[in-house]
């Protein structure tokens, strides 16, 4: 059980560019590649700022999706963060595994940072809404 006293942000995600890169109809699996940008509101000492990330997701035909996200993290002082990570998603709702890494010396609390995000698909504004918590 995450604790909410772990939590570091919340963040919108609004898709950019999604295209399908190979279908296996036998097997039921489709891969996309999409690109993204968020806007991160982060607590505490947590920082705010916008998130741009990239990568591919295999849909199974049973809707579930695995994806794998690189991405880079600017904070409102125009520090960059990068980060990786995994997601999956089903029937709207997703559980990120991200980890931050930055060489900037006043954010190196976040560098090797791991967390969690668990979120859901909002249709009605095409983006995608969660919240991250520290994991370890």
């Amino acid at each position: 059980m995450i604790s909410l006293e772990n939590k570091l942000f919340e963040e919108i995600d609004k898709p950019e560019e999604s295209r399908i890169i190979s279908e296996d109809k036998d097997k039921g699996i489709l891969e996309r590649e999409s690109s993204w940008t968020g806007q991160i509101t982060g607590f505490s000492s947590f920082p705010s700022g916008i998130a741009t990330g990239h990568g591919i997701s295999k849909i199974f035909k049973n809707s579930l999706s695995i994806s794998n996200w690189l991405g880079v993290f600017t904070t409102d002082e125009g520090q960059e963060i990068t980060f990786i990570g995994k997601d999956v998603n089903k029937e709207g709702k997703f559980y990120v595994l991200r980890t931050f890494f930055t060489t900037v010396e006043e954010l190196g609390s976040l560098n090797g940072l791991v967390c969690i995000l668990y979120g859901r698909h909002d249709m009605e504004r095409n983006s995608f809404v969660c919240t991250g918590y520290k994991l370890m």
